[in-house]
């Protein structure tokens, strides 16, 4: 059979953990699943190199030839997260050293250093021998590097590895950075608690337990993510010399990592959720960043069908969840969803997980599902093929520096900056109706008219204020803050004003500022109604802008809440304060109309819709509509008004006008 085409739909399967000879049986159960796509291998490396330097690959092209054979398609896992025991025994250098000195033990994963150079040596070699044996193999059609790449597994606070090696390149790279003792006292402000450094060597790894500077805190924490990004290059180089498929690497939903460097040398994106029932709408937010990391494919590489359960079962689904959490991916752009996992496991770690059938062979409860997945998917493969996601024009940053910084200074009591950016930005904009992209600040501006960049403490990150200035002078409409530019490059304040560059740009004058704890103030907009900020407020003096909100409560009573001023062509909106979700949605609603975007349907607030063009025209945001994908989110009914009649392609009914969205209904609506 010919090698399965996108859109793949399949599991996370294991063969090295069952006999060779069931594997039969499991090609059966995948082919009455309606499954094309399996992943492999990422955890494999005691069975393809059970001693240094023998490798037995045998059993694992028995697998990928009769898998190619029933037209299931594979994308093949490194095994670099799960190093073997003879490699911990006789190399112990490549385990990560928790901060108060103790080398982490072997039979987890994601616990080696990412750093070590005997781990690096000895990962290229395995990656190799991959390569060799299945870089042209027409059965596999991509590589996943490791598996979740994020600080390791153990390691307090999400700090990362303490070993010799990783305190020696930071320093280096500090030295590298600023090139005195001198340079890097001064832009950290070390003079105070008598924190200045005598050299480089000095300088302290930020174990916990301490009240660590936070420009150290910040500095090492990129510098982990970064080793990470390194890491995953180093594989990257040797597959893109010596295979033919495309490259990538799972990502779970955190910014701990730059996913936007971690992608400059990867070829498709490749990402892992467990969203539940009570925030699957948060699954929008990470599949509008992935989609948008670069013109490539992306695949939904691991979801659950039932429930999660690493040591106890937890989160089950009622019906229909897992149809809409599958189709999730395939509506906002991605050309593959693959559950965790395909047959339960039956000994070691994460027993009590659910699957697609049981340890047994058994089909669980959800499998009846699974077919009617991928039938609706034979039904629509083509349509979703030559389609993808329309573009809006409208975008808002996300940034691996923001997350560290706020981190490391919360700025307010309570602020997470994820959650924040979650319900306080994207929900709204979401129930709205607006389709953002989500990306990062080194991300190119061109073809948005509209960007939002709330809680971006560092504009200057990897030239954006520059970018920013040039793309608002042309035309953009920018909307900006709170807690935008208020740190530099090296987390620390401004000493000649509370923001870089923004008091300049907004035409205001920031009087004082306030925590919005224990309580939030009054405002008043332009338009005479009234209701709260939150989080934080800037109490703005104006300058040079038109006022659209005013604070009612002192001590900011009479100042400005949210300004607007002209920049060249375009425009800069300033909030010194987060609105509350009603308010957020006007503003918005507002600003998008003035740069002629529109929401994409008349439709309820439990509803996504994701309207589809022609795969050519996909970077157009004026493109021809070819339809749309409806997704219902939270178990109930909705409505949407349709433009034009259109024809489900799940059920081949034609529908027009108002019509009902079932609960977790998915609708594919074709013109």
């Amino acid at each position: 059979m010919a090698t399965a085409q996108p859109p793949y739909f399949g599991a996370a399967y294991y063969p090295e953990d069952w006999p060779l000879d069931q594997i039969d049986t499991d090609i059966d159960l995948m082919k009455q699943a309606g499954m094309n796509c399996m992943r492999i291998g990422e955890f494999a490396w005691s069975r393809m190199e059970p001693e240094e330097g023998r490798y037995d690959f045998g059993w694992l092209h028995t697998v990928t030839d009769k898998l190619g054979a029933a037209g299931i398609a594979i994308i093949l896992g490194t095994p670099t997260c799960t190093p073997p025991s003879w490699l911990y025994q006789r190399y112990p250098e490549c385990i990560a050293v928790r901060d108060d000195g103790v080398r982490l033990e072997h039979g987890a994963r994601r616990h080696a250093c990412p750093n070590s150079p005997a781990y690096r040596d000895h990962c290229r070699r395995i990656v190799t021998a991959m390569a060799t044996e299945f870089g042209q193999d027409s059965n596999v059609v991509g590589w996943q590097i490791d598996n979740e790449l994020y600080v390791v597994h153990g390691l307090e606070d999400h700090r990362g590895c303490f070993c010799d090696e990783c305190v020696g390149k930071f320093r280096s790279l500090l030295q590298e950075r600023f090139g005195t003792i001198e340079a890097l006292n001064a832009a950290w402000g070390t003079d105070l608690w008598s924190q200045t450094y005598q050299s480089f060597e000095h300088i302290p790894p930020p174990r916990s337990g301490t009240w660590h500077h936070p420009s150290l805190l910040t500095a090492w924490s990129l510098f982990q993510a970064d080793s990470y990004v390194d890491f995953a290059d180093d594989q990257a180089d040797i597959l893109h010399r010596m295979a033919s498929q495309p490259v990538g690497t799972d990502m779970m939903p955190t910014l701990g990592l730059d996913y936007h460097k971690m992608h400059r040398k990867l070829d498709v994106v490749q990402y892992n959720h467990y969203n539940l029932p009570e925030n699957l709408w948060q699954c929008g937010f990470w599949m509008d960043m992935v989609g948008s990391l670069k013109d490539a494919p992306w695949w939904n590489i691991e979801t659950s069908t039932c429930w999660n359960g690493s040591t106890a079962a937890n989160g089950y689904r009622e019906p229909g969840f897992c149809r809409v959490n599958s189709w999730l991916a395939y509506a906002l752009g991605g050309e593959a969803n693959l559950y965790w996992l395909w047959r339960a496991h039956w000994s070691g770690q994460e027993l009590m997980h659910g699957a697609v059938v049981s340890a047994q062979g058994r089909p669980l409860h959800i499998f009846g599902e699974v077919q009617e997945i991928s039938r609706g998917l034979s039904a629509a493969g083509e349509w979703l093929n030559n389609t993808r996601p329309a573009r809006s024009g409208l975008a808002m940053h996300v940034s691996t520096v923001a997350w560290w910084t706020f981190a490391h200074q919360a700025m307010v009591k309570g602020f997470g900056y994820i959650d924040a950016m979650m319900h306080r930005v994207y929900k709204p904009i979401m129930q709205a109706q607006l389709r953002p992209q989500v990306i990062h600040p080194a991300q190119p501006l061109d073809g948005y008219r509209l960007i939002c960049s709330p809680f971006l403490p560092v504009l200057d990150e990897q030239g954006l204020r520059d970018h920013l200035r040039e793309w608002i002078e042309a035309g953009g409409t920018w909307i900006v803050g709170p807690l935008s530019d208020i740190r530099d490059e090296h987390a620390a304040k401004f000493r000649h004003a509370p923001f870089g560059v923004l008091e300049d740009w907004a035409g205001v004058h920031c009087r004082y500022e306030i925590p919005g704890d224990p309580r939030d103030f009054g405002l008043c907009w332009a338009d005479g109604q009234t209701s709260t900020g939150s989080i934080w407020y800037d109490g703005f003096e104006p300058r040079d802008c038109d006022v659209l909100a005013t604070y009612t409560e002192n001590p900011l009573e009479g100042l400005a809440a949210v300004v607007s001023r002209k920049l060249g062509k375009g425009r800069i909106v300033m909030l010194g304060t987060m609105p509350v979700a009603a308010d957020w949605q006007r503003l918005l609603l507002d600003q998008a109309r003035s740069v002629d975007i529109a929401p994409v349907a008349e439709a309820s607030t439990n509803l996504l819709v994701v309207p589809r063009v022609d795969k050519a025209q996909a970077g157009a945001p004026d493109a021809q509509t070819r339809g749309l994908i409806v997704v219902e989110l939270e178990n109930r009914s909705g409505t949407i008004g349709l433009p034009q009649s259109a024809t489900d392609l799940l059920t081949g009914r034609k529908h027009s006008g108002s019509i009902e969205v079932a609960p977790y209904g998915v609708m594919v609506l074709a013109h």
